[in-house]
C-alpha cells in the first residue's frame, strides 16, 4: 500500500484513471448492446457513448471496417496506458512502459505478416494500431522492408534480435512465421516478467496478481494451442512457451503437451472452483473447447482487474486493473459488432462475451 509521498503520487494518477473508468460502458448499456436487433442498431447505441468519435472517424473513410475499428479503439485504449504511465515513476512506470509495448508486439507480428506475403508499405500500415510518437521501433523503415530477412535485419540493435535469428532456421524450413511469432512473443513476456520482479513490496504483489496472471493464462493457452492446432511434439511445446510462470511451470506445460484435461489444469492453477470451465462439459473434442477455455480464463483474469480497480485507490493495482479491464471492453466491443454482423442471437453473443451478465 502506497504511504505519504508516493500516495500523493498515485492521487494524481488515481484521479485521471478514475476518470478514464467512469466512460467505460456500464452493465444497462451492455444490456441494450447485447438485445439490439442488427449491427446499425448497436451501432447507434454506440453513437451515445465515448466510443462516438472512433465510429465517426471510421465512417468518414466510406463504409464502416470492423477491423479498421477495432485498430481504432485498440489506439485510443494504448494512448490511456500512457496517460496513466506519465504521472509514474521509477519500477512502476517501467511495468506500465512494459505493458504498453504489447501493442508494438502485436505491431510486429503484423509487419512481418505484411511482408511475407508481399504487402504494399501503405497496406501493411493499414495493419497496425497507431500509436503516435510513442513509437520505440522504426515503423517506417520497417514497413518498407521487402523481404522477411531484411526485416529481421533492420532489428539489429534492438532486444528482438537474438530470438528472431534463433527463430530463423525453423523459420525457412517450415516456411511459417510461427517460429517468428512464437519468439517474438516469448521474449516480450520475459520482459514483462523481468519488469514485475524489479518492483518491490505492495506494487510488485498487485504487478502479480494481474499481470502475473495473464502469464499463466499464456502459458496454458499456448500449450494447448501448440498441441491441438499445430500438433507440435511434446519437447517443441516446452520450448515455445515460457517454462515457468507464477503458478506453471515446465512439468505443467509438459502435462498439458501429453494431453491432460484442461479442467484438471485450470483447477491445479489456480485452484479448485476459482475459474468457472463448465461450458468446456458441452464439446467433447478438446480443439472445440479451447475458445470456451479462453474465455473462461479472459473473465477470471476481468474479475481479478475489476477487484483490483475497486480496492484501496492509492495502489498500482488500482491503475492496472483499469488498463485490463479497458482492453477487454475494447475486444468485447469489436466480438459485439462482428456478432450482430453475422445475426447472432443474444445468448450466442453472450458466450462469447468476456464481461459475463452482471
Amino acid at each position: 500500500m502506497a504511504t505519504g509521498l508516493e500516495a500523493v503520487r498515485y492521487a494524481a494518477s488515481q484521479a485521471r484513471v478514475r476518470g478514464l473508468y467512469s466512460r467505460l460502458l456500464d452493465d444497462a448499456t451492455w444490456g441494450s448492446l447485447v438485445r439490439s436487433e442488427s449491427l446499425q442498431a448497436a451501432l447507434s447505441l454506440l453513437r451515445s457513448t465515448h466510443y462516438a468519435d472512433a465510429i465517426a472517424a471510421e465512417e468518414q473513410t466510406g463504409a464502416l471496417n470492423l477491423e479498421r475499428l477495432e485498430r481504432r479503439l485498440q489506439s485510443r485504449a494504448a494512448e490511456n496506458n500512457f496517460r496513466a504511465l506519465r504521472l509514474t515513476r521509477g519500477a512502476v512506470r517501467q511495468v506500465i512502459f512494459v505493458w504498453w509495448q504489447h501493442y508494438e508486439l502485436e505491431n510486429l507480428k503484423a509487419v512481418f505478416r505484411g511482408v511475407d506475403l508481399g504487402l504494399s508499405p501503405e497496406q501493411i500500415e493499414h495493419l497496425l494500431v497507431p500509436l503516435g510518437a510513442h513509437a520505440s521501433l522504426p515503423w517506417d523503415a520497417l514497413i518498407h522492408e521487402s523481404s522477411v530477412s531484411g526485416l529481421v535485419d533492420r532489428l539489429q540493435g534492438t532486444h528482438f534480435i537474438n530470438p528472431l535469428r534463433n527463430a530463423y532456421p525453423a523459420y525457412e524450413r517450415r516456411r511459417s512465421l510461427f517460429p517468428f511469432e512464437i519468439a517474438l512473443d516469448i521474449r516480450y513476456y520475459r520482459d514483462l516478467a523481468a519488469a514485475i520482479t524489479d518492483l518491490g513490496g505492495e506494487d510488485r504483489a498487485d504487478a502479480r496478481r494481474v499481470f502475473g496472471t495473464w502469464l499463466d493464462i499464456l502459458n496454458i493457452l499456448w500449450a494447448y494451442r501448440h498441441r491441438e492446432y499445430y500438433h507440435l511434439s511434446a519437447e517443441e511445446i516446452v520450448n515455445y512457451t515460457l517454462w515457468h510462470t507464477g503458478r506453471t511451470d515446465t512439468s505443467l506445460i509438459r502435462e498439458i503437451a501429453l494431453g491432460a484435461d484442461p479442467r484438471y489444469v485450470v483447477d491445479r492453477v489456480f485452484g479448485p472452483g476459482r475459474v468457472d470451465v463448465s461450458e468446456l462439459a458441452k464439446f467433447g473434442d478438446r480443439a472445440k473447447q479451447l475458445p470456451a477455455l479462453e474465455t473462461a480464463l479472459y473473465r477470471h483474469w476481468r474479475g481479478l482487474a475489476r477487484r483490483q480497480m475497486g480496492g484501496y485507490p492509492f495502489t498500482l493495482g488500482a491503475i492496472i486493473g483499469y488498463l485490463v479491464i479497458e482492453e477487454i471492453e475494447v475486444r468485447d466491443v469489436v466480438m459485439l459488432l462482428e456478432a450482430k454482423r453475422m445475426n447472432w442471437g443474444p445468448d450466442l453473443i453472450q458466450e462469447h462475451l468476456v464481461r459475463s451478465r452482471e
